[in-house]
């Protein structure tokens, strides 16, 4: 049976807002007020899609946004830590300048996506495993439309991969629609981002 996927980045937090990437850092950072109602109005643009379950990053900004969705629709929620976002190793929780400091050559992770984060993962790596989760919860979930509430780079990452598509950006709360049939081993595109013209690299505070 073909499942849809209504993939959705977690709303703003204070990192966000002070322009400060966060990746995998170990420091729970929360939504602002302004993330909590960019959430609930996710759930109102989601709510004819039939959703019937969430399946959530465990880090707590995308946690909070699944949280208030699944309470919006009235759905159940799951948290699986293969859905985070990709690990910037010594990275994380750096700004720009910090990052150039300690690592010069951080922008060719962005530029090949092969490439590893210092003591991290390529962005390849986490496309892969959030497509290899999608695959698993088409498998072994009944319902037909799911929710993911994920993160940005996660999301452009699966869609490079996935469908050689390179997408302007993942807005806070923008939301993208695939679909997967595990009989086929088929992902389709139904409702993507803007493609970026000019292929740049994507290093955006996510």
């Amino acid at each position: 049976m073909k499942k849809h996927f209504y993939i959705f980045r977690h709303g703003q937090t204070i990192w966000n807002a002070e322009g400060r990437p966060q990746g995998q850092h170990e420091y729970p950072v929360p939504l602002t007020v302004t993330g909590q109602e960019q959430a609930r109005k996710l759930s109102q643009r989601l709510k004819d899609k039939k959703i019937k379950r969430i399946f959530s990053s465990d880090l707590l900004r995308a946690k909070q946004t699944g949280e208030i969705v699944a309470k919006e629709l009235n759905v159940p929620i799951d948290f699986d830590r293969r859905l985070r976002e990709v690990d910037y190793g010594i990275l994380n929780g750096l700004y720009t300048i910090e990052r150039e400091e300690v690592y010069p050559d951080f922008k060719r992770c962005y530029e090949d996506i092969t490439v590893p984060f210092p003591e991290g993962e390529s962005l390849c790596c986490v496309a892969e495993r959030i497509k290899e989760t999608l695959k698993e919860i088409a498998v072994n979930v009944s319902n037909r439309v799911i929710g993911i509430s994920t993160h940005g780079h996660a999301i452009t990452a699966l869609i490079d991969v996935v469908f050689d598509y390179k997408v302007q950006r993942i807005e806070n709360c923008d939301y993208v629609h695939i679909t997967y049939t595990p009989e086929k081993d088929l992902f389709e595109a139904i409702e993507l981002p803007p493609r970026r013209e000019e292929y740049k690299p994507q290093i955006v505070n996510y």
